[in-house]
C-alpha cells in the first residue's frame, strides 16, 4: 500500500545550522533552525505556495526566502496564535489579510505610526465606525506586539506604533456607533408568532436568561445539570472562560418549560437544529396546503435532492438573525435583531433587583461593561425633564 503523500513539506534542519524546506523542486532557506524568523518565513512561503496552486513564484530565492522580517512574517506569525485561540482571535483574521495586500513585502522595522494611520483610513473609507475603527486599530498594534514576544521584530518598532493616537469624536470623517437598545417586548411578541418551534424558544431563552445568542446555539441536553430542584446551563465554551469565569445559568419558569421538549434527544447533540427548523417550516405548509392530497403535484417532490446549501448543525447568528428578519417583515413591525434581548433582559433584572444582579446574570468582570447593557438612565432624564418646571429668570 503506497504511503500517503503529505499535505505540506515539513521544515527540516540543515548542517549549515538553517532550517529548510522543499518546495516545488527546490530548496528554501529559512534562517536558523529553531527560530521565530524561520518559523514565520516557513509559513509566509508555505501559505503562497498553496495558493499559488502549490507552485512558488520564481522571483522567491532559494539560498535566502526573506532578508528581513517582513509584514507579511508578523501577521503569519499572528495566524498561528490565532489558529490555537480560534474562539478569541478569529474574527481578526481580517486585520491580517488587510496588512498583507497592503504592506506584506514592506520589512516589519519599516511599518509605523504614518503606515498605521493609512491602514486606518482605509478602515474608515470602508464605513467602520469610529469605535471600530479604534478597536482594529488597537489589534493591529497587539499584532506588532505578539512578534516582539516571539523575538521577530524589535520593541522600539511596536513603541512607534503605540504613539497614534485614537480617532476621537468629532474629529474625524467616520461614523459614529450607534447604541444597541433593548428590544421592545411586544415586537418580539410579534415577530414569535412566524419563528419555529426551535427560533421561539431561543428568543424565550435569550429574554430570561440573558445569555449570548452563541452560548444557546451550542447548548446540550449534557450540559444542564437536572440533578437538583433547579436546572442549571453550564457551557461547555463561553466567552469569559479565559478569565476563569465559571459560567452557571440558572433555566427557571417559562425558560424551563420552553426547552424540555428540546431535551429529549442524544445526549451530546445541540438542542436547536437548523434542519429540524427547516422541516418544522416544510410541514406547516404541507399542513396548510390547498390542493387536495391526490391532485397537483406529490409532497416533497420538488425538492433538490443534493442541494448546494444544507441547514447545519446548529444555528449561527446569521442564521438566526435571518429568521428573525423574516418573521419581522411577515409580522410587518420594526426590525430587531436577537442580540438587542441580551440587554432586553440587563435592562430588566436591574431595574427590578439592581445592577449588581444584573452583572452576575450576564457574567460580566465589572459593573462598568453592565451600564452599557442597561437602558435605564435615559428614560429616567425623560421622566425628570417631563416632571421639571423650570423656574423663571428675571
Amino acid at each position: 500500500m503506497p504511503r500517503t503523500k503529505r499535505s505540506v513539506p515539513e521544515m527540516k534542519y540543515h548542517i549549515s545550522g538553517q532550517s529548510r524546506v522543499f518546495l516545488d523542486g527546490r530548496y528554501f532557506y529559512l534562517g536558523a533552525h529553531g527560530s521565530a524568523e524561520a518559523q514565520a518565513r516557513y509559513d509566509t512561503l508555505v501559505s503562497k505556495y498553496l495558493a499559488n496552486g502549490r507552485k512558488v513564484s520564481n522571483g522567491v530565492p532559494t539560498h535566502q526566502c526573506v532578508s528581513v522580517v517582513t509584514v507579511e512574517n508578523v501577521t503569519a506569525e499572528y495566524r498561528r496564535e490565532i489558529d490555537s485561540r480560534e474562539q478569541q482571535l478569529g474574527r481578526y483574521r481580517h486585520l491580517c489579510t488587510l496588512l498583507e495586500d497592503e504592506y506584506g513585502d514592506l520589512p516589519a522595522a519599516e511599518f509605523g505610526p504614518r503606515r498605521l494611520a493609512d491602514v486606518r483610513d482605509l478602515l474608515v473609507a470602508t464605513g467602520n465606525a469610529r469605535k471600530t475603527v479604534n478597536e482594529y486599530v488597537g489589534v493591529i498594534v497587539r499584532i506588532f506586539r505578539y512578534a516582539v514576544s516571539r523575538e521577530l521584530i524589535d520593541v522600539d518598532v511596536y513603541r512607534r506604533l503605540e504613539t497614534l493616537d485614537p480617532l476621537k469624536r468629532g474629529q474625524t470623517k467616520a461614523k459614529e456607533y450607534q447604541e444597541r437598545q433593548p428590544a421592545d417586548l411586544a415586537l418580539v411578541e410579534a415577530a414569535a408568532k412566524f419563528l419555529s418551534p426551535h427560533a421561539k424558544t431561543i428568543i424565550v431563552l435569550q429574554v430570561a436568561t440573558g445569555m449570548r445568542p452563541k452560548e444557546i446555539f451550542e447548548m446540550r441536553p449534557c450540559d444542564i445539570d437536572r440533578s437538583g430542584p433547579e436546572w442549571f446551563y453550564r457551557p461547555a465554551n463561553h466567552k469569559t472562560e479565559s478569565h476563569g469565569v465559571v459560567r452557571s445559568v440558572p433555566i427557571v419558569g417559562a425558560a424551563r418549560a420552553a426547552l424540555t421538549p428540546f431535551l429529549l434527544r442524544d445526549a451530546n447533540s445541540f438542542c436547536f437544529s437548523p434542519a429540524e427548523s427547516a422541516q418544522w417550516f416544510r410541514d406547516q405548509r404541507t399542513a396548510n396546503r390547498k390542493t387536495k392530497p391526490r391532485q397537483g403535484n406529490t409532497v416533497g417532490s420538488n425538492r433538490k435532492a443534493n442541494p448546494k446549501r444544507k441547514p447545519g448543525e446548529k444555528f449561527t447568528k446569521d442564521s438566526l438573525n435571518r429568521a428573525v428578519r423574516r418573521a419581522c417583515e411577515k409580522a410587518e413591525i420594526e426590525r430587531w435583531t436577537p442580540y438587542q434581548l441580551r440587554h432586553t433582559a440587563a435592562t430588566a433584572v436591574a431595574e427590578a433587583i439592581g445592577i449588581e444582579s444584573a452583572r452576575a446574570l450576564l457574567s460580566h468582570q465589572s459593573i462598568k461593561m453592565t451600564e452599557r447593557y442597561v437602558h435605564r438612565q435615559q428614560e429616567e432624564a425623560k421622566a425628570i425633564e417631563a416632571a421639571w418646571v423650570a423656574p423663571s429668570i428675571g
